[in-house]
């Protein structure tokens, strides 16, 4: 007695992406369910490949096919939910011959490309009717293949810009000279203090520049100048007295 293992099933499925033979997986694999009487009814919908099963065929297209068995139709849905794998796309494919070829239905490029379909950002805009009435592809598993593709598709696309966007708000914020564990605790320079005088707003830079050349006219010769501590945190401004540790102004954000 010989069995057929999922390693026949994926030896099969590399010859033929490898060597161009007949796709064989399917009726290898309906062999291991004892369902070899739908083989050909799967192919004609277009259920030709395992791959794309999970995530497509629903109970009513069974219906539509002509299975009506209930036993065939859940022993069927029940593997393909338990045993095959939902198809995903792992990046944006960048034309519609790469994409097409990605889902195993490169048959069809020619006419995406006299339809005018023949670039991906068209394809993301395609309608399910449009399979049908512009297309011409009339079997419903190859219809709902390219739709759960292209739903795809937008997620991965959307995801993307999400993340360009993140990119871009990032980039565009305030680069700060500090990290924020150190403005929590406060980051101290070594500085000397003249003194101090209000100015009209933060963009009086002129008149600032002439009260700061007051203030150091103040200054004596040979007078010693009072060293401070300027904390800069969180919280705002400080200036310390470095002797008696003691702020003597305080300018908070």
């Amino acid at each position: 007695m010989s069995y057929i293992t999922e390693l026949d099933i994926l030896a099969d499925i590399s010859m033929t992406e490898e060597g161009g033979e007949e796709d064989k997986s399917l009726e290898l694999w309906l062999k291991t369910l004892d369902l070899q009487e739908i083989h050909t009814m799967m192919q004609l919908n277009g259920w030709d490949n395992i791959t794309y099963l999970n995530g497509t065929i629903v109970k009513e297209d069974l219906v539509t096919m002509g299975i009506n068995n209930e036993k065939i139709k859940r022993k069927l849905l029940k593997s393909v939910e338990e045993e095959l794998i939902s198809f995903k796309h792992g990046n944006m494919p960048g034309t519609v011959e790469e994409w097409l070829a990605t889902i195993d239905l490169s048959k069809y490029l020619n006419r995406f490309n006299t339809n005018r379909m023949g670039s991906i950002n068209r394809v993301l805009e395609i309608w399910e009717v449009e399979l049908t009435s512009i297309l011409n592809i009339e079997p419903i598993g190859h219809r709902k293949r390219i739709m759960k593709s292209i739903r795809d598709l937008r997620n991965l696309q959307s995801s993307l810009d999400n993340e360009e966007k993140k990119k871009k708000v990032k980039g565009a914020g305030p680069k700060w000279f500090h990290k924020a564990d150190d403005l929590l605790r406060g980051v101290d320079y070594a500085a000397r203090y003249f003194g101090c005088a209000k100015v009209d707003g933060p963009e009086s830079t002129k008149q600032a520049g002439v009260i700061c050349q007051k203030l150091q006219g103040k200054i004596g010769a040979g007078q010693k100048v009072p060293e401070y501590r300027l904390r800069i945190s969180a919280e705002g401004i400080e200036f310390i007295d470095k002797q008696t540790q003691k702020a003597h102004l305080q300018i908070p954000h």
